[in-house]
């Protein structure tokens, strides 16, 4: 008798085991892709503010005389995409370079502005942003969705003092 009732215990334990091998495989999986995403979003956010302290710096007349707004937004652009590569199973959509407020203090979020626009000299700087949109798509592929996620940051313009 002793012996039958080991072996049905055994065969509990397995089920147990079945029963509990899946969801924590979930937990392990689901964990490392929150992870991930998370570390994104930490690189996603110093892109921006890389991005807006470079425009901060040269993004105006003052500091970048004879230059156009294509090639000062092409090196601020550069300068986030350099920082945002070391994301991970992340699709970049698009990057901006925006006038926060116009002069009314309404929201200009998403509208580029000129260089010519981009007062550097205290105390009318402009307020120049970055904004990062990007989708995340977990590495593991154990969950198929995706996230769209956006990240900005916001400085005010001042030049670089040599």
């Amino acid at each position: 008798m002793r012996f039958n009732h080991r072996r049905r215990q055994g065969g509990q334990a397995l089920v147990e085991l079945a029963i509990s091998v899946p969801v924590l495989l979930w937990l392990l999986l689901g964990s490392f892709d929150a992870t991930v995403m998370v570390s994104d979003k930490v690189i996603a956010g110093y892109a921006t503010r890389q991005g807006a302290r470079l425009a901060a710096e040269i993004g105006g007349l003052e500091t970048n005389p004879g230059v156009t707004t294509a090639q000062v937004d092409q090196d601020i652009v550069r300068n986030v995409l350099a920082v945002a590569i070391a994301m991970t199973g992340v699709l970049n959509k698009a990057t901006d370079l925006y006038d926060q407020y116009d002069g009314a203090g309404n929201n200009q979020n998403g509208y580029p502005f000129g260089i010519n626009l981009r007062e550097q000299i205290p105390p009318n700087e402009t307020s120049i942003g970055v904004r990062l949109v990007w989708s995340y798509h977990p590495p593991t592929g154990f969950a198929t969705f995706t996230i769209s996620l956006n990240e900005y940051t916001v400085l005010r313009a001042a030049p670089v003092l040599a």
